[in-house]
């Protein structure tokens, strides 16, 4: 947004903020709505509505090609499938009518990647001018769909590591695939890198590292960060285990 673009809220006789109307259509704010005001060093942050729907969870798909130690997926007795063209279609249809549109997150309890359909359903919610950001355990994670990603323009992508040596990743993930998932890290790097430029901060998808720390590798912690770093995450989300046996409990936090 160039100086001349910007918006400007004014003060009104009475000492009332007053929004430009632009930005109440991009909010899709009503009479009567409240926001929150929250200080933000010398300035002050403007929360949006607490009805304003700002997220949607879509779980394409309850298959994986994992079958991790810690996965609710070893307990349930259900039937595994992706969702359809169809049902993700009226799902966007649906998010497209609200103002402002909330982000959609690819996500769940099944690996994205591994619907068939998975690329071609971001590059979809991409086009309707939606935020879309997706989690992934990063096997997948080829160089085709690495570059499809960064050329749909993807706004996040987090991965799924919850180790960073090995052993460490073996343990919790049940399988040796710790040495292929940096391996696409990297060259998805190496792609933004290309398309945007080493000094060019701003590379989509930006790129972030989900880490559910139990006792058995809150140790390997520091270096998922140090491996992270190098290739360009951003944003780390660190979180306890959900325990669905007796083992997890006992490997939990607190």
């Amino acid at each position: 947004m160039t100086m001349k673009e910007q918006l400007y809220a004014t003060v009104d006789d009475e000492g009332r903020l007053v929004l430009p109307p632009e930005t109440v259509a991009a909010w899709g704010l009503t009479s009567g709505n409240r926001m929150r005001i929250e200080p933000d060093g010398n300035g002050m942050r403007l929360r949006p509505p607490i009805n304003t729907l700002r997220r949607v969870y879509i779980e394409l798909t309850n298959q994986c090609n994992l079958n991790c130690s810690t996965c609710m997926r070893n307990v349930w007795d259900v039937e595994f499938g992706n969702m359809s063209g169809e049902t993700f279609e009226r799902i966007l249809s649906g998010v497209s009518a609200f103002k402002p549109k909330p982000e959609i997150f690819i996500g769940g309890y099944g690996e994205p990647l591994f619907h068939p359909n998975c690329v071609r359903m971001l590059e979809k919610a991409k086009s309707l001018g939606l935020r879309v950001s997706m989690i992934t355990n990063g096997i997948l994670l080829t160089e085709a769909v690495a570059q499809k990603l960064i050329d749909l323009q993807l706004d996040m992508l987090w991965v799924s590591l919850d180790g960073a040596s090995p052993e460490c990743y073996e343990d919790v993930r049940l399988g040796n695939a710790l040495p292929t998932i940096l391996k696409n890290l990297k060259r998805l790097r190496e792609l933004q890198v290309n398309r945007y430029g080493l000094s060019n901060w701003n590379m989509l998808p930006h790129l972030g590292i989900a880490f559910v720390a139990m006792q058995r590798n809150i140790h390997d912690l520091p270096e998922v960060i140090r491996l992270g770093t190098n290739v360009g995450v951003m944003e780390y989300s660190i979180s306890n285990v959900l325990a669905h046996n007796q083992a997890l409990q006992q490997s939990n936090l607190y």
